[in-house]
């Protein structure tokens, strides 16, 4: 008897002697203990793992491969043991291996192209046809535009209906569900190829995400509101819905609301839960419910979930996604659940063949308790009036303590287009107020200003006016004085009294503004002769326009390049909000605006950073025709101290352009704004590429890596990936124009 008790204490005393040594790096001593421990117990999980990562940490892959493949046949529900299986095979043998090693196929022909704020729906299903067509449409209401499905080897149509779906990508996979690890293992090389810094709802085929004010607020805005908020993850509990009727007569036909089906969930949604508890401490899990209630405590029915986390590879995936590795501080405080739709009057049958299963696993024990009970009643049913309650809305529920809201954290974000007043009916009003913006620097505003004063008309036609931003008072005195050489007394000069930066300086220039057209200049801009002219004679032919511009060269040190050719003769541009909404085709030295517009429309937004005046001429090409005058008269420079110069280097441009597009989502229609988004994220993923190669022209390695990290955060698609990997391996080739 005493060796039978102390065998296993001096095994496991061994073992935790192997992990000091490992942890404290006596990596020799600490493998040669793992290799006899090994030789006693090959089937002992943590010293697999621990074996097998020792090993990869030695660069020895191939003999850690072979450690995790035997460590996966004895336990392939061990989610760490696929994480370390893939981490190494990645190194070993690439990608492409781990998707032949899961037998994962992918089965739809669309290129994958995804945003950085694209919520990825993924679940794994089998013969759900029933299912599906409710399933899509109740989370494409709910906002999301893009869901990966892994179907294990269906018999009915389901397979057929997802490829017909455009907004599903689809995996085949012929392994079983107890070998994925119950789809844990499928999405990992999934999520770590296409899902990295994506949020992901994990999800089956009966299960719908719920959650605090989910009848008036998107997937993508809740999620948009962890990202607020620092979370990376959200915690769910399972709620089992049910009809009043028997399991066997709660008929379901494909496309009804599950809800109106099975209305009814217990009062008591748990019957035991435990504080900082699992494997990560970081959680408190919740056990019991409804099957509690009917089928015994015999199956030890896991009710918590965290089905909405964003993904890195740092992420373990679990089955049933029941726990996470996240830190408990990178949890959200608010909860969600998931509404569970199991008990269909088909769940008998699929109860029948999953029990008789050869596996040993918690999932099958659970399905033969179900087996037990209802070969003893077979009209069983889960309604219990003193028990259960019928679904009103996510309010019940998080006064029933099933869900839990943060309302201070629930504040949408606020987006602010600055509200511009109406002139006075009783102003006298030019055609024109060109507004001339500049913070502390002399030497180009000159040329800015001579460049518009050789075409002024007098001040009852054209109001100019400089706009110094804030600087201290002898900058402001200088730069008046200069103005005065230049201009005398017609060019007005304001000081204003503090540093109001990008956009906020452009606000206050167009409430300055009296004239019915706004022309709006930096000091290192500057107008061709025939500018006012050529623009005049655009509103003149359309008066209903709300903006003109011409074509603009840009000037960098001593190379130029002239803006896009929109059409060849002047007129108004048909189209205009598909090719604006891609990227800034335009300089604010080149357009007119009238100053109706701003009143109508707000000023530059705040939210969208530098990228502010982009931004603007998309919402006023929502609204408003566009002039287009082909000849090239404005010019914008990029001079080494320009603002514009310091956020290129920064990676700063594109992230910006990333914070513009992001506002301009909140009012692009929705049948073009994820297309338009999707263009916009992928312009500007390829032009941050272009833009890290002319860092590294210019020395600058730390630019260039920051200019990569944020074109990647805009798209990883395809075309962005194959020119990453082509610039990666062509470092010296000359930057694409």
């Amino acid at each position: 008897m005493n060796n039978d008790t102390t065998a296993p204490r001096s095994f496991e005393a061994r073992f935790r002697l192997a992990r000091a040594w490992h942890r404290a790096g006596n990596v020799s001593r600490a493998l040669s203990e793992y290799r006899e421990l090994h030789a006693l117990d090959p089937t002992h999980d943590q010293l697999l793992l621990w074996l097998g990562t020792i090993l990869a940490e030695q660069f020895r892959l191939d003999e850690a491969l072979e450690v995790f493949r035997s460590a996966l046949r004895h336990h392939p529900h061990e989610s760490h043991l696929h994480k370390q299986f893939v981490n190494t095979m990645l190194l070993q043998e690439g990608l492409d291996a781990v998707f032949r090693h899961y037998r994962l196929e992918r089965a739809d022909p669309r290129v994958l192209s995804l945003r950085p704020d694209d919520v990825l729906v993924c679940t794994v299903l089998r013969n759900e046809m029933a299912r599906l067509p409710y399933f899509f449409e109740y989370y494409r209401k709910k906002g999301v535009k893009t869901f990966f499905a892994v179907d294990n080897s269906s018999t009915d149509d389901s397979l057929e209906y997802l490829l017909n779906q455009p907004d599903v990508y689809v995996w085949c996979s012929e392994l079983s569900f107890h070998e994925g690890n119950f789809g844990a293992a499928w999405f990992e090389p999934i999520l770590r190829q296409h899902g990295q810094r994506h949020w992901c709802l994990i999800v089956d085929a009966d299960e719908l995400f719920y959650y605090p004010n989910c009848e008036s607020r998107s997937i993508p805005d809740l999620c948009a509101k962890l990202d607020r908020l620092g979370k990376r993850a959200m915690n769910a509990i399972l709620l089992d819905m049910y009809s009043d009727r028997s399991i066997q007569n709660t008929q379901y036909e494909p496309g009804q609301a599950f809800e109106t089906v099975c209305p009814y969930f217990d009062r008591r949604f748990y019957h035991t839960k435990y504080e900082n508890a699992g494997p990560y401490k970081n959680q408190t899990l919740y056990y019991g419910g409804v099957r509690e209630r009917v089928f015994g405590k015999a199956g030890s029915y896991i009710l918590s979930k965290v089905p909405l986390l964003k993904y890195d590879r740092s992420c373990v995936l679990t089955s049933g996604q029941h726990l996470t590795n996240l830190k408990a501080e990178r949890i959200a405080s608010e909860t969600a659940c998931l509404l569970h739709f199991k008990y269909f009057s088909t769940f008998p049958d699929y109860v029948s063949q999953v029990a008789n299963r050869r596996d040993k696993s918690h999932w099958i024990m659970q399905y033969r308790e179900y087996e037990r009970a209802l070969s003893v009643e077979q009209a069983l049913s889960f309604y219990d009036p003193f028990a259960s309650l019928k679904l009103e809305d996510s309010a019940q529920l998080v006064q029933l303590g099933v869900m839990r809201q943060d309302p201070a954290a629930d504040a949408p974000p606020v987006i602010d287009f600055p509200e511009i007043e109406p002139l006075a009916p009783d102003v006298r009003r030019p055609t024109w107020s060109v507004m001339l913006t500049v913070y502390r620097r002399t030497e180009f505003l000159p040329l800015a200003l001579q460049s518009v004063l050789a075409q002024a008309p007098g001040p009852d036609d054209m109001q100019i006016e400089i706009v110094s931003d804030g600087p201290p008072r002898p900058v402001h005195d200088a730069l008046e004085a200069q103005v005065r050489v230049i201009a005398g007394d017609r060019v007005q000069f304001y000081r204003h009294p503090t540093h109001a930066g990008h956009p906020e300086i452009f606000n206050v220039c167009v409430r300055r503004a009296k004239g019915y057209w706004i022309h709006i200049l930096h000091d290192d801009d500057w107008v061709d002769p025939g500018f006012y002219a050529a623009l005049a004679e655009g509103i003149r032919q359309a008066p209903e326009i709300g903006a003109a511009f011409s074509r603009h060269q840009h000037a960098s040190g001593e190379k130029t390049k002239d803006s896009a050719l929109e059409r060849e003769s002047p007129g108004i541009l048909e189209g205009w909000i598909d090719r604006i909404a891609g990227i800034c085709r335009l300089q604010t030295a080149s357009i007119v605006v009238r100053r109706e517009v701003y009143e109508r429309l707000g000023g530059y937004c705040p939210q969208a950073r530098s990228a502010f005046d982009w931004e603007m001429w998309q919402r006023i090409a929502l609204d408003y025709p566009v002039w287009f005058e082909p000849r090239v008269l404005a010019h914008f420079r990029e001079s080494e101290s320009s603002e514009t110069a310091r956020l290129i280097a920064s990676g700063g441009q594109i992230a910006d352009a990333r914070a513009a597009m992001n506002v301009a989502q909140t009012y692009l229609p929705r049948d073009r704004a994820d297309r338009l988004g999707r263009i916009a994220a992928e312009h500007h993923a390829l032009r941050a590429i272009d833009l890290a190669q002319k860092r590294l022209n210019a020395n600058d390695a730390s630019g260039a890596l920051e200019n990569i990290r944020e074109g990647v955060l805009c798209s990883q698609s395809d075309e962005v990936t194959h020119k990453l990997l082509e610039w990666l391996t062509q470092p010296n080739r000359a930057p694409h124009e």
